[in-house]
C-alpha cells in the first residue's frame, strides 16, 4: 500500500490504520465510524445477518446528514481495536488473533450491546482463558467470562484460581454477577467452598499429632503426649497450613514442613532407628497425601 493510501485509511484523529478488507478502497455500502473517528467500510448485509441491532438499524431510512461520499456512516462507542476484531469475527475470513483479556471482555460486552450470539466468540478464546497470566491476575474475570460463554473446561480450570476470592464481600459478588450474569455463577463457587471445608479436616488429619509414629519402637516408650491444649494449637497450625497451601490452583505435597507446616526436625536424633523410622513416615504421609490431593474438591461440578 502507497503512503499516500496509508493516510487515507488512517483517521485524522487516530493512528491506527485500518486494514484489508475495511479499509477505505475497500468495496462496501457502510461506513462503521468508532469513538476516535476510525472508520471501516463495511457490506450492510453481513452485519444485518449477525445482528438483529444492526439489522433493524439499516431498515430505517438514512438521512443525507450522516453520509460518507455515497455511504451512510454509523457512529459506535467501541474503540477500533475491537470493533476490528468484532468485524473480523463476524466476515468469512481468517478467525480474529485476541491475545489480551481485557479485548476479550469488550467484545463480550459488543456481542450483548449488538445481541450478536457470544457463543462465537468461544472457537477464539480458548488460549487466553487458559494463560497462567490471565488467570493469576484477573481470576475473577476469567471465570465470569467462562462461565457466560459456557466453556465447561475453561470454567473448570479458572475455578482453581478463584480459592482465595472473599465471596463474603459485597462488592467481589456483586461484580462477579455482573460480569457472569448469573447468580448461579456465585453458587457454584459456594458450593465448591462448603465441599473444600467439608473435606479440610480430612487432609489435616493425615498429619500426626503425636510425634510417637516418627520414633523407633525402642524409644516410643519414652513419648509423653502434650497437655490438650498444645493438641489443639497443633491441630489448629496444622490445618491452617494446609488451607492455604491447598487454596493453590494445582497444589502438592514435597514435604511435611511445606504442607502441615510441620515436620520431625531429624536432626535432632541421636538415635540412627529413630531417623530412619521418621524419613519412613514422612514418606508414608506424603503418599498419603498427595493421593488425597488427587481427590480434594478444586473445581466447581460440571
Amino acid at each position: 500500500m502507497s503512503e499516500q493510501n496509508d493516510t487515507q485509511n488512517t483517521s485524522n484523529s487516530t493512528s491506527f490504520v485500518v486494514k484489508p478488507p475495511f479499509h477505505s478502497d475497500s468495496p462496501g455500502d457502510c461506513i462503521i465510524q468508532t469513538a476516535d473517528g476510525t472508520q471501516f467500510v463495511v457490506y450492510r448485509v453481513i452485519l444485518s445477518l449477525a445482528s438483529s441491532v444492526w439489522n433493524d438499524m439499516f431498515s430505517l431510512p438514512q438521512s443525507s446528514e450522516g453520509l460518507s461520499g455515497e455511504h451512510p456512516v454509523i457512529p459506535v462507542d467501541e474503540d477500533p481495536e475491537t470493533m476490528e476484531t468484532l468485524l473480523t469475527m463476524l466476515y468469512p475470513m481468517q478467525p480474529p488473533r485476541i491475545e489480551s483479556y481485557d479485548l476479550a471482555i469488550k467484545l463480550v460486552q459488543a456481542c450483548d450491546k449488538y445481541f450478536i450470539n457470544p457463543s462465537r466468540l468461544s472457537a477464539f478464546l480458548h488460549s487466553i482463558l487458559r494463560t497462567t497470566d490471565a488467570l493469576e491476575k484477573n481470576p475473577l474475570g476469567v471465570y465470569a467470562l467462562a462461565w457466560r460463554l459456557q466453556m465447561e473446561e475453561e470454567l473448570k480450570i479458572a475455578s482453581r484460581y478463584t480459592h482465595c476470592l472473599d465471596l463474603y464481600d459485597q462488592g467481589v459478588v456483586t461484580e462477579l454477577m455482573r460480569r457472569a450474569g448469573s447468580l448461579n455463577a456465585v453458587m457454584a463457587l459456594w458450593d465448591l467452598r462448603r465441599r473444600r471445608e467439608t473435606a479440610l479436616d480430612g487432609m489435616a488429619k493425615l498429619m500426626e499429632l503425636s510425634d510417637a509414629p516418627f520414633w523407633c519402637a525402642s524409644h516410643k516408650n519414652n513419648y509423653r503426649n502434650p497437655p490438650p491444649s498444645d493438641v489443639v494449637i497443633k491441630y489448629l497450625g496444622i490445618r491452617s497450613a494446609v488451607k492455604a497451601t491447598l487454596d493453590e490452583p494445582y497444589p502438592t505435597c514435597k514435604s511435611l514442613q511445606q504442607f502441615f507446616g510441620y515436620s520431625v526436625n531429624y536432626k535432632s536424633f541421636s538415635c540412627e532407628n529413630c531417623r530412619q523410622a521418621a524419613e519412613r513416615k514422612e514418606r508414608e504421609v506424603i503418599a498419603s497425601v498427595t493421593e488425597a490431593i488427587e481427590k480434594f474438591p478444586q473445581t466447581i461440578d460440571g
